[in-house]
């Protein structure tokens, strides 16, 4: 047993180190194509936001369509706290995370006995009131449909605007926060939004709290996706109301079904992979609704586990194959 588990542990040094590498060198490799370092700092962003879907619709079976409603949320609450008080960027970027949290869990607190369609709808409701609220604000502090501006990101008073410095910043958030969605998910906590999104009536009869945990899960996914509002409006310096429109939280969606849920990969690959679809569809922007369409049929359909999943059941026939193949040598 121990010797497989070195064995295992070699394998993942092998093909993560290399990795590792890589995405610590890139901006090396990308130094005069400063397009190319913003597109990864956008990665980065995204990697976020749907590790935070993953959590609520990956692993407690809630789905949603107000990703985009939370990512303004994180992006106004930002802009606004850090323009009308002049509070460093990154307390105001928690202090907006952390507003997006609340309200995430307050809203969810009454519809968490909805399912299915019925809480798709009110997710829907839901990033409609926020478009009208940032669309026609009060005295218009959002900019209203002009958008509004901020200052680019700076940390303590070190100034991020080049794409090459924040990308190491986005860096360390991506993996401090993806750690600590993988230590959720494997805590007492993720067993419980397994044994929800399994079997709701089931979890109850085992003694877990389910509205609890839903609403929990709720809030998990709003701070992930204003934190990673929060970095894209100090990262460009700017936001309009298109960034909470409703086609963005389906994208939002789209991108977790294409990498895999409940994995820590799927959401990275989702991410990426759909970003670097809207690039190639960037010439033809009246046909990205249609090829959304067509790539969510295709995985809800044909590939459930998304990219990743398929990945995983390919190395096991592979391996089981092999596996048959010696022994049929043997005898």
């Amino acid at each position: 047993m121990n010797k497989t588990a070195s064995i295992v542990t070699k394998d993942k040094l092998g093909l993560y180190a290399p990795l590792a590498v890589l995405i610590l060198t890139v901006p090396l490799l990308l130094r005069n194509f400063s397009y190319g370092m913003m597109f990864l700092c956008f990665c980065e962003i995204y990697i976020i936001a749907a590790n935070g879907l993953d959590v609520l619709y990956g692993y407690s079976g809630q789905i949603s369509f107000a990703t985009s409603a939370f990512f303004g949320i994180g992006s106004y609450g930002s802009l606004l706290i850090h323009n009308y008080t002049g509070l460093p960027i990154l307390f105001t970027m928690i202090m907006a995370s952390i507003i997006s949290a609340a309200i995430a869990m307050i809203f969810a607190y009454p519809v968490s006995k909805l399912r299915f369609a019925f809480l798709s709808l009110a997710t829907i409701s839901f990033n409609y009131i926020i478009f009208q609220l940032v669309t026609r604000s009060p005295g218009g502090i959002t900019g209203d449909f002009n958008g509004a501006f901020t200052d680019q990101m700076s940390l303590f008073g070190l100034s991020l605007k080049s794409y090459y410095s924040f990308y190491y910043f986005g860096l360390v958030c991506v993996i401090l926060l993806v750690a600590v969605k993988n230590l959720l998910v494997k805590s007492r906590v993720g067993r419980a939004f397994l044994a929800i999104k399994q079997n709701h009536h089931a979890a109850e009869g085992m003694g877990i709290d389910v509205r609890k945990y839903k609403v929990l899960a709720f809030g998990i996914y709003g701070f992930y996706a204003a934190f990673a509002g929060a970095m894209y409006v100090h990262l460009v310096g700017y936001i309009s109301p298109e960034t909470v429109a409703q086609q963005q939280s389906v994208i939002f969606m789209i991108m977790i079904l294409f990498g895999g849920v409940c994995s820590n990969w799927g959401p990275i690959v989702g991410a990426v992979g759909i970003l670097l679809l809207q690039e190639v569809l960037g010439y033809a922007e009246q046909y990205q609704l249609l090829a959304y369409g067509i790539l969510l049929l295709i995985f809800i359909l044909f590939l459930p586990g998304g990219v990743v999943g398929a990945a995983k059941k390919l190395l096991t026939r592979l391996k089981n194959s092999k596996g048959g193949a010696v022994d049929h040598a043997n005898s």
